[in-house]
């Protein structure tokens, strides 16, 4: 077999293999994850996520979900009132408002967040590193389906998106 033969051959063998690691190009999430997300409604099958979110929202605190254009997420928590923030700070493991992890997009609705770290894991209410979930986005709603049926809410930040026009 001649050299080029040879390269083209090992090339075609290695293809399926390398194309595995690439995001699926036929994603309905593509264009318009990124950005930060604000929850709107907590998972509804969870009543402690439930009483938790009313009581953040009684303080003027929200939780939020940050997907970068790099693969990067962050789970967090902002306020309109610093001091509101402040506050939160004190209660949580090392004073931290935003944990991070990556995500990946996978065929049609699925979103994969993976490598949480294990405050995102408490935060979240999962047991593994890793989850897939169904995502829906309409303009600037977001919809969470877990695989359990639970159904977490959000809308995009506005400034955010007045960042993220600026920024392209």
């Amino acid at each position: 077999m001649t050299r080029p033969l040879a390269l083209a051959f090992a090339l075609a063998l290695a293809a399926p293999v390398l194309a595995q690691d690439k995001p699926d190009p036929k994603s309905n999430n593509k264009d318009t994850i990124v950005g930060k997300w604000k929850v709107t409604s907590p998972p509804d099958k969870d009543p402690a996520a439930v009483d938790g979110f009313k009581e953040l929202d009684k303080l003027g605190i929200f939780m939020y979900m940050d997907f970068k254009k790099d693969g990067k997420f962050a789970l967090g928590f902002g306020a309109a009132k610093p001091d509101a923030l402040d506050l939160l700070k004190k209660s949580l493991p090392g004073g931290k408002v935003e944990f991070g992890a990556k995500y990946r997009l996978l065929e049609g609705d699925k979103v994969e967040i993976y490598d949480l770290s294990d405050e995102a894991k408490q935060l979240m209410t999962v047991k593994d590193d890793k989850m897939k979930s169904d995502v829906t986005i309409k303009k600037d709603e977001m919809v969470v389906k877990d695989p359990d049926g639970t159904v977490t809410k959000l809308a995009r930040l506005k400034e955010e998106a007045k960042k993220d026009k600026k920024d392209n």
